[in-house]
């Protein structure tokens, strides 16, 4: 399986912003979420081929058999709306709400399932789709909730995987890109629920 790796280097520059969304302010360099800078990791169109390259990969694996993909909410909904239209197999939709960050940028350690839409998954291959893996506290939860239904099978599709910080918590079968511990936002991602709507993926700008 291939994927991409990205950690923020000097090395490594990634390209500056340049639009300008109405409610954030934002100059050539950063955008401001909150009481934090960011800076663009990764473009509108490498998310785009990634996109699509998970999407080959899972139609390609499920070989024409029905998938039900569970889409966790609220960050994975840009991910599943554009990975779903990209996937050829005959498929149903289901959402799922774990959470563990709250207001804060890191996890709080404790999970907690707060609604999930119902269909019965036994006898189903069931695809979990997430935005970003990093502990797995959250997507291990979700994965033991959705086991105890009986699938026939059970797969994670995540656009961000965090290797270092997950440590074999949980083994994503569909990566996008893995990155080095950082704190990103936009494409469905949030800093206190700003900054989902962003096209691009931004990095916490430190310096």
């Amino acid at each position: 399986m291939k994927t991409h790796s990205i950690f923020l280097s000097a090395q490594r520059p990634f390209p500056e912003a340049h639009t300008k969304p109405n409610a954030m302010t934002i100059d050539t360099s950063v955008i401001q979420l909150h009481d934090k800078q960011f800076k663009k990791l990764v473009t509108r169109d490498q998310i785009a081929h990634a996109v699509r390259r998970l999407a080959a990969q899972i139609t390609q694996d499920y070989n024409g058999n029905e998938v039900v993909f569970v889409v966790v909410l609220k960050g994975s909904f840009l991910f599943a709306a554009d990975l779903l239209r990209e996937v050829t197999l005959p498929c149903t939709v289901e959402f799922i709400r774990a959470e563990s960050y709250g207001a804060l940028m890191h996890s709080s350690g404790t999970v907690s399932i707060t609604h999930y839409t119902g269909q019965d998954l036994a006898g189903k291959h069931v695809v979990i789709l997430e935005d970003i893996v990093d502990t797995g506290l959250t997507v291990r939860r979700i994965v033991t909730h959705l086991q105890n239904m009986n699938p026939m099978s059970l797969a994670i599709a995540t656009l961000f995987f965090k290797p270092d910080v997950c440590r074999g918590t949980v083994e994503p079968k569909y990566v996008g890109f893995e990155i080095s511990p950082l704190f990103i936002v936009g494409y469905g991602l949030d800093y206190n629920e700003l900054g989902r709507n962003l096209a691009d993926v931004y990095v916490l700008h430190t310096s």
